[in-house]
């Protein structure tokens, strides 16, 4: 209780002589010198001292009195009962005498508080003490305490004994005290090759090379199929292929030699035509005549050797892995195709426009034309046009010079009128079209029309007696570049075509419409004629529409009249180009109509 109580009266005087700072008599702070500072504390020191020796006086003045009251006042006191003080700072005499304070110890705890004040202030003055005089500072003979620290633990002033709050550990650290300096921070990574990390290795995946036993068994496996041949992929090695001496130098002499010959058979085509021979030799028609199956396709001829389907079962004569071989490891985009029924789509047609509507549109194209003239001849890259000079404004435009010779103007007048007349009928006959350009834009629609499919219309004619239809049938079909064939025949008469749909919608109002097939123009003007039979009754003669429909493509070439005596020459001609059923269809013909 002692020892408490003089711990807690030499902890307030330190409080209260630290707590302490030096005014000035105007009450604010004093600023401190070095040599100032070390001066107060060395006088904290000595009072520190003082209240040290008044506290220890006082704590044993107490002790020996506890001791006499507690001594019984009738029984003798020996001299082992006399107290004896264990404390270092003073002894008491048996006598009652003043206590003697232990001055050597006192001593000794002055030292060590003077000692620990002094490293406090040496670390405030470290730094501009070494840079002026150039000395290390005096090595001290005790480390520096914190008067917070107890034990190695921080805690706070005050005697409810509470440790310090977490959030601030980081500024009352120990270690920071007396240097100003940071220190490092460790780095997070190895800093050598002996304290990095080992890689850890990569599991390699196994590679199977058959089924185990519980696969194979098939009661195990009910989808395992034994008849099944197991073999492991085996890569072959590439090795160097060099190409022969020429071989590319052959390929290209045969694709020129094959152009040469296309080019030939087109030559001796479009010569046979101009001569009159395609008709005769009916080359034509031979042409278009089906050949039979290849022995090898088109699309497997790059991967056989030797040409022929035979040679499938010898690996050695197939081209899968050979450097010339068209299978590679490139991806093919094919080109985009157009879907079939998109040809056959409707043309948009622009939208119908009254002429009040057709009359506002050319005026303001014309506005607009006339403004680029005027912005142009502006900038002078064209020159301005002359004044335009009518009867109407002759007056007003030509004032003098048509009150001095007014006939002599308006005849001037007159000619620029005709001469404007003339350069406008001349741009006319400019835009317009000469007969070639008609026929070549005629067929370049009929190309487009033909291009969204192909029909066919067989239609039966009775009589072709008046050469009359005859005419019309064939130049018709010429002009609407319709391709097919006219069969004269005793029994009747059988028209083929094939074109466009507008082509072919056209021609059936021709021989459905507009022909009169019963007409006769056929007349008697001889003797002969009369004795050749009665003329042809035309009265029963009509046409009848067949068959329409759409083809992949043409089974005639160009078109053709042809004249036969009998039904086989007819259907020979058809059997040319694969059509004979056309024959049949007619001859079943029956019109319920």
């Amino acid at each position: 209780m002692v020892a408490d109580s003089r711990k807690r009266a030499l902890d307030e005087a330190v409080d209260s002589l630290s707590s302490k700072k030096q005014k000035a008599p105007d009450g604010s702070p004093v600023s401190s010198s070095p040599s100032s500072h070390v001066n107060d504390i060395l006088a904290k020191a000595k009072a520190i001292a003082r209240a040290k020796a008044a506290v220890a006086a006082k704590a044993m003045a107490e002790k020996q009195a506890q001791s006499r009251a507690t001594a019984s006042p009738t029984t003798p006191r020996s001299a082992s009962d006399t107290p004896t003080s264990t404390t270092p700072e003073a002894s008491a005499p048996a006598d009652g005498s003043k206590p003697v304070i232990n001055t050597k110890e006192l001593l000794a705890q002055i030292a060590e508080r003077k000692a620990r004040i002094a490293a406090a202030t040496t670390g405030r003055s470290g730094a501009s003490s070494q840079s002026g005089s150039g000395r290390p500072p005096p090595a001290l003979s005790t480390p520096f305490r914190h008067p917070m620290l107890d034990d190695g633990e921080l805690k706070a002033r005050g005697g409810l004994n509470v440790g310090v709050h977490p959030a601030l550990l980081n500024d009352t650290q120990p270690a920071s005290f007396g240097s100003n300096k940071r220190q490092p921070m460790n780095p997070k990574f190895a800093t050598t090759v002996a304290n990095a990390k080992k890689p850890v290795p990569k599991k390699q995946l196994e590679i199977l090379t058959g089924l185990s036993e519980d696969e194979m068994d098939p009661t195990k496996n009910p989808y395992f199929d034994p008849d099944l041949e197991i073999r492991p992929k085996e890569r072959h090695r590439r090795t160097l292929e060099f190409n022969a001496k020429g071989k590319y130098i052959e390929l290209a002499n045969e694709l020129r030699t094959q152009a040469r010959l296309e080019d030939l058979k087109k030559r001796i085509q479009e010569s046979s035509k101009k001569a009159g021979l395609d008709e005769e030799l009916d080359l034509a028609d031979m042409a278009m005549k089906r050949e039979p199956p290849p022995d090898v396709e088109w699309w497997d001829q790059p991967l056989l050797t030797n040409r022929t389907y035979d040679s499938l079962e010898d690996e050695s004569q197939l081209k899968l892995d050979s450097l010339d071989s068209v299978i590679n490891i490139y991806v093919q985009h094919p080109i985009p195709i157009n879907a079939p029924w998109e040809k056959n789509a409707p043309v948009v047609k622009p939208p119908y426009l009254t002429k009040k509507e057709l009359k506002r549109i050319r005026k303001t194209e014309r506005a607009e034309r006339h403004k680029d003239q005027q912005d142009r001849i502006r900038l002078g890259l064209d020159p301005a046009p002359p004044p335009k000079v009518k009867l109407s404004n002759l007056m007003s435009v030509l004032t003098n010079e048509a009150i001095k010779d007014p006939t002599l103007v308006e005849a001037r007048v007159r000619r620029e009128m005709e001469e404007r007349r003339q350069k406008h009928l001349q741009d006319n006959l400019d835009r317009k079209l000469t007969p070639e350009q008609k026929h070549e834009k005629l067929k370049e629609k009929l190309e487009q029309d033909e291009q969204r499919g192909i029909i066919c219309a067989v239609f039966r004619i009775g009589n072709l007696a008046n050469t009359q239809h005859s005419y019309k049938i064939n130049v018709n079909a010429r002009e609407l570049d319709l391709k097919g064939v006219t069969i004269v025949n005793p029994k009747f008469n059988l028209v083929v075509v094939e074109g466009g749909s507008r082509a072919i919608k056209l021609y059936k109002k021709l021989l459905l419409n507009r022909i009169d097939w019963a007409h006769n123009t056929q007349k008697i003007s001889s003797p002969n004629d009369a004795a050749n039979g009665p003329p042809t009754k035309f009265s029963d003669n009509k046409c009848d529409l067949v068959w329409e429909g759409e083809l992949k493509q043409h089974q005639f070439k160009r078109w053709n009249v042809r004249t036969t005596e009998s039904e086989a020459e007819a259907r020979e001609i058809l059997e040319r180009t694969q059509v004979p059923h056309y024959w049949n269809l007619a001859k079943n013909w029956k019109n319920d109509l």
